[in-house]
């Protein structure tokens, strides 16, 4: 069997779902049979599972823009929650209790590069705006301290660039809306995750994109993958510490 293309993993426990052939599939984290769970005639992006594992939020292009998608996490019919007409849409995570998906558009912008974050009910509605000013993602861990990564989504697009639109990430560790930058490094920061008490991201700053971590006050830097020819891309986590954590998982490309 020919390989695969798979891209925008996103782990619960046992089982990680990600994107191939535009559509869902699931498999379980030991490894075995993908399980497909759409027949999408569009493409889907950034798929993240909820905080109880039985849900799906996702990027689809069922008709055209860019939308928040929900589906049930074993399979069954997608609905979808926005309604914005966006030219960039990513799901980034979840509020704890599940009642909202968080993601990032530049729905409202006159830029499309211009995105900043929103929460959306799982009943739908109108999206609500978080007021951070620009976020490409963010990640909300416990008392709502807050990750954003800005500028970029994916270092692979523009490998070792050093520009004034490099990933930047900014953190307010106790979720009282006040920012500062997490850490200072010569590179393309991108996708800050909490996993307990540490923030893990992905950078270039050696070269090639791998994933990082820190401690919230941007210090003890750690390198915890050793890709040396493909860039690490698009990671998640669920969150969960210890010997059988689900995180943070990523595609080489």
């Amino acid at each position: 069997m020919d390989p695969g293309y798979y891209r925008y993993p996103t782990a619960f426990r046992e089982r990680v779902a990600f994107v191939s052939e535009d559509d869902l599939w699931t498999v379980p984290l030991s490894g075995g049979i993908a399980r497909r769970l759409t027949t999408s005639v569009s493409e889907i992006s950034f798929p993240r599972f909820s905080p109880d594992g039985r849900l799906l939020a996702f990027v689809g292009r069922e008709e055209g823009h860019p939308e928040v998608y929900l589906m049930p996490s074993e399979g069954g019919p997608a609905r979808r929650l926005t309604f914005i007409g966006a030219n960039v849409c990513v799901v980034c995570g979840w509020s704890a209790d599940g009642n909202e998906v968080y993601f990032t558009s530049d729905y409202g912008s006159p830029f499309e590069r211009e995105t900043q974050a929103f929460a959306v009910s799982t009943d739908g509605g109108a999206p609500r705006p978080l007021r951070w000013g620009h976020v490409a993602t963010f990640s909300v861990g416990p008392s709502n301290a807050t990750l954003i990564g800005r500028n970029a989504l994916d270092a692979a697009r523009w490998k070792r660039y050093r520009g004034g639109t490099a990933g930047d990430l900014w953190i307010d560790p106790s979720g009282a809306g006040t920012f500062r930058r997490l850490i200072t490094l010569r590179g393309n920061l991108i996708w800050p995750m909490w996993l307990g008490e540490r923030v893990y991201f992905v950078s270039d700053h050696e070269g090639i994109a791998n994933i990082y971590s820190c401690a919230k006050d941007g210090d003890d830097l750690r390198t915890h993958t050793d890709e040396r020819e493909y860039y690490a891309r698009y990671p998640s986590t669920d969150g969960r510490c210890g010997r059988r954590a689900a995180g943070p998982r990523y595609c080489r490309q």
